[in-house]
C-alpha cells in the first residue's frame, strides 16, 4: 500500500481517498472516515463478476446499464466500490464523475466467495441500505449461494435467494435469472461455468 497511507492524520475525506493510486481496485474503501482494505480479487471471482455482468446486461430494460467495479459514494467521508450497479444510462451532456452517487443507483451487486467475511456479506449491505439503495444482490461463487433484498422502511428486507443447482430468479426491479449451479464450482469443466440470462 501507498507510504502515504500511514502518514496521513485524521480522518480521510472522499478528496483524500481518491488521491490514492488503489481506489479502483476494491480493495480499498472508505467508511465513515477510515479505510478499510478487503481481499483482492481471485481468478474466480473475476470470471462469476464478469459472467454476472453480462447477464445483467441482457436482462436489463432501457434506460438502464450496468457498471462496475465502480466507486460509490454513500456519504461525504463513505465511498465503497460494489461489483457492480445498475444505474441509468448515462447522459452524454452529463460530467464525467470519477464516483457514481448512491442515489443514482438502483441495485448493488457483490461477488463473494471463501475469503470474504463479514465485512462484504452483512456489514457493506447496512451501509447500501443506509443509503436506501433500493435493491442489493449477493453471489457467493463458492457456496454458491445468491440472495436479492430490497428497501423497506429503511431496511433491507430478502425478496428472493438460491442455492446450488438452483436459478435466482427476480421479477424486480427487472426480470432476472441467475444459475447458481454455472456460477459456481471451480472444478467443474469451462462450459459448465457460464451464467445464462433468463430465458436463455
Amino acid at each position: 500500500m501507498d507510504h502515504s497511507v500511514f502518514d496521513h492524520e485524521g480522518p480521510w475525506t472522499e478528496d483524500a481517498y481518491l488521491g490514492l493510486s488503489v481506489p479502483g481496485d476494491g480493495r480499498v474503501e472508505l467508511v465513515d472516515g477510515a479505510l478499510v482494505v478487503g481481499p483482492g480479487a481471485t481468478p474466480e471471482r473475476v470470471r462469476v463478476v464478469a459472467a454476472v455482468r453480462d447477464t445483467v446486461t441482457t436482462a436489463l430494460p432501457d434506460g438502464l446499464r450496468v457498471v462496475g467495479p465502480v466507486p460509490l459514494r454513500l456519504g461525504t467521508d463513505c465511498v465503497l466500490v460494489p461489483d457492480l450497479v445498475v444505474t441509468r444510462t448515462a447522459d452524454d451532456d452529463e460530467p464525467a464523475d470519477p464516483v457514481l452517487d448512491a442515489a443514482d443507483a438502483l441495485m448493488v451487486i457483490e461477488v463473494v466467495g471463501a475469503d470474504h467475511g463479514a465485512l462484504d456479506r452483512s456489514f457493506k449491505p447496512q451501509l447500501y441500505a443506509r443509503s436506501r439503495i433500493p435493491y442489493s444482490l449477493l453471489v457467493d461463487h463458492d457456496v454458491p449461494f445468491a440472495v436479492a433484498n430490497m428497501i423497506i422502511s429503511g431496511r433491507y428486507h430478502e425478496y428472493a435467494q438460491a442455492s446450488a443447482h438452483e436459478a435466482l430468479r427476480v421479477e424486480e426491479p427487472f426480470a432476472l435469472e441467475i444459475d447458481l449451479a454455472a456460477a459456481g464450482g471451480r472444478d467443474r469443466e469451462p462450459e459448465e461455468q457460464d451464467v445464462v440470462p433468463a430465458g436463455g
